[in-house]
């Protein structure tokens, strides 16, 4: 069996998943573990106050782990005045006869069990999708869904992060945060960015002038995409006159129409219908935020499923007609705002606020709403592990992305009960 990597070793001595009868040190002294310390992510010793137990003297403080005692010189350690104070050195094999400093050394291998490496070794070396395999569905209940929940929240921090940085764009406006986060999912991944853009290009207020009209409300949000620049069809040219009328009275530059992407899209994704289809919800909803605070999810997702104006019951993008199915927005889509709009939007203004209760709230949509389903949920399904929900459905895309795809199976709770296991 080939040496186990550092980061096991770190792993191992955190979690204390080693025999602690009769350690000693190299030198042959008693060696007790009273507490493994704290692991340093920074520079420096790899755990900061440890206690330790030798020869019945308690010590306290830095404790630094390698694979081989060799690798003391090799890291250049001996030249670092920030590990000249350790308390000990654990090493999986010494590999060497001289003393490295006044520090005692612990040879923790033969102390570990086979049980382990071999695990670590057979998580990390398959090729499977889920290294955990079948053993994700055996993890005990309270480990798994506690870690889904932590993951869960974990996604929200991550992907909030630029809706906390907007925060200052907007001077505080959360209606227009809101819109912002809005147009965003209309965008989904593809042509998330240029729907932000547009979305701080159009004031709400500006939007809620034109609520009652469906044709205008379309030429200001098409007019600012740029889509309207070099018209060359009826319809197209008709927007493009009233939105030059609107823009004297308003003022403000249009976007660069070469930021919208198109190609390898499904044509229902195409932005010139998400547009139109968002234009057609504000002729129907007004202040977007208002609307969807006074509804239950299930509501919601209905209420979205608007039909654009008629010339988008027919056409994806401009001068281009295809037979439709009328063109409304679908349930999946606004599952996916709900997902990816609402429930971020509600997960910052719980910090900023400090209102646990829209946190609380947040949580409950996620709970309301059908799990997703894609190429990374089928990977627990195809387990024993269908998810519930969408909040089960988002920690397990949190899980699959961010550790899983990484083989991070040190830092998941599930990896770390599937190593321990009957230890």
């Amino acid at each position: 069996m080939p040496y186990p990597k550092e980061e096991l070793l770190h792993h191992i001595w955190q979690h204390r998943l080693f025999s602690q009868n009769g350690l000693k040190t190299t030198d042959g002294l008693d060696l007790k573990v009273v507490a493994s310390g704290e692991l340093n992510l920074n520079a420096g010793p790899d755990f900061h106050r440890a206690r330790i137990l030798i020869d019945g003297i308690e010590w306290a403080g830095n404790v630094e782990i390698h694979v081989r005692s060799s690798d003391w010189l090799k890291h250049h350690h001996q030249n670092n005045k920030a590990y000249s104070n350790i308390i000990l050195h654990v090493v999986f094999e010494d590999d060497l006869s001289e003393s490295l400093g006044a520090f005692p050394t612990l040879e923790i291998g033969p102390a570990i069990s086979n049980q382990i490496l071999s695990r670590y070794e057979s998580l990390i070396g398959t090729k499977a999708e889920l290294a955990c395999g079948n053993q994700f569905a055996q993890v005990p209940d309270l480990i798994r869904y506690s870690w889904l929940d932590a993951l869960l929240i974990e996604r929200l921090k991550r992907k909030t992060e630029w809706l906390h940085q907007m925060q200052s764009a907007v001077h505080g406006d959360q209606e227009q945060l809101f819109q912002i986060a809005l147009f965003r999912a209309f965008g989904m991944k593809v042509n998330a960015v240029p729907f932000e853009l547009l979305a701080m290009t159009i004031p709400w207020k500006t939007l809620a002038k034109y609520k009652d009209n469906l044709f205008q409300l379309e030429a200001i949000l098409f007019g600012k995409a740029g889509f309207l620049n070099f018209p060359e069809e009826d319809y197209q040219k008709a927007l493009s006159k009233e939105y030059d009328f609107i823009k004297n009275k308003h003022g403000g530059e249009g976007m660069n129409v070469d930021l919208w992407k198109f190609a390898r899209m499904h044509p229902k994704n195409f932005p010139t219908l998400r547009i139109a289809q968002l234009a057609a919800l504000f002729h129907a909803t007004g202040q977007f935020l208002p609307w969807f605070a006074n509804r239950s999810a299930d509501e919601t997702v209905n209420g979205l499923m608007v039909k654009p104006s008629e010339y988008w019951q027919s056409h994806y993008r401009f001068g281009k007609e295809f037979p439709t199915k009328g063109n409304r927005i679908g349930k999946e889509m606004g599952r996916n705002i709900l997902i990816n709009a609402l429930v971020p939007f509600y997960f910052v203004l719980a910090h900023r606020q400090a209102k646990p209760e829209l946190q609380d709230k947040a949580m409950q949509i996620l709970e309301q709403l059908k799990p997703e389903r894609n190429a990374k949920t089928k990977v627990f399904e195809n387990v024993g592990f269908k998810p519930a929900n969408a909040a089960e459905s988002q920690a397990l895309i949190e899980l699959k992305t961010n550790y899983c795809d990484h083989k991070k199976c040190l830092n998941c709770s599930i990896g770390a009960n599937i190593l321990k296991r009957d230890l």
